[in-house]
């Protein structure tokens, strides 16, 4: 049991995407579907807004066509390509989720599990708000290295939280279906359980490669967006103090 639960609980894991890019935040930006910000610590902002007009200090930047094209790419890059980080996290909560109902309908009790999930889903939440703001996306200045750090520390209470409720639950669930059939057999709960753990180990491998590729795609996508900034600012050197990202 204790093997299922942890390798249920590292499905949770989303570390290896920033262990994996090789780019850091120079700047904080936010965005949202049509806009990008980009803040310094002293308060200043470069926005890109839906029109592709480049606004510095609150003053508006004129622009050429070459200029405001090279601007558009680059709004529509950032729009597109960094709310990926969430979508990805997002596929290890549903897959726990599956995992979750799997194990419930192994016991014969579809319901079992509810808080476990419920539990999840509260703590998912809660980390998604740290980087939502009204709305926005909004990613500090930081290290990759320090945001995997950060990860891994919410990877730990994540787990916690996971195993704490789960062996609860599991132990109800499965009292309740022992009491059920009038007694305990261990064999066929030994074999029930070998075949779950097939089951989770599969699914896990499988969803780990599907992982691996989407991350190794997102880390290839902000090196793109690394050159991209830098033939943005040599288009429109006004911005040579907003670089967001550093290799």
């Amino acid at each position: 049991m204790k093997r299922i639960i942890l390798i249920a609980s590292a499905l949770l894991s989303q570390p290896a995407l920033a262990a994996q890019c090789r780019v850091d935040l120079k700047n904080e930006i936010h965005i949202d579907e049509q806009q990008v910000e980009i803040h310094q610590t002293n308060g200043d902002t470069a926005v890109f807004d839906a029109e592709n007009n480049l606004y510095i200090h609150g003053e508006k930047i004129e622009l050429d066509d070459n200029q405001q094209a090279a601007v558009e790419k680059y709004r529509e890059s950032m729009t597109e390509y960094l709310p990926r980080a969430k979508a990805i996290a997002r596929e290890g909560l549903t897959l726990a989720n599956d995992v979750i109902d799997d194990i419930a309908a192994s016991f014969d009790s579809p319901e079992a599990f509810d808080n476990v999930k419920q539990s999840m889903k509260t703590f998912f939440a809660d980390l998604e708000a740290r980087y939502y703001k009204d709305g926005d996306l909004v990613l500090p200045a930081e290290s990759f290295d320090s945001m995997a750090s950060n990860w891994s520390e919410d990877l730990d209470k994540a787990m916690e939280i996971f195993n704490e409720e789960f062996i609860t639950s599991a132990f109800n669930a499965m009292s309740e279906k022992m009491s059920k059939e009038g007694g305990l057999n261990l064999s066929q709960l030994t074999e029930d359980m070998a075949e779950l753990k097939q089951k989770v180990e599969e699914r896990f491998s499988e969803h780990s490669k599907k992982i691996e590729k989407e991350t190794e795609e997102f880390c290839d996508s902000l090196d793109d967006m690394a050159e991209q900034e830098q033939q943005l600012h040599k288009s429109i050197p006004n911005l040579k103090d907003y670089q967001v990202f550093t290799i």
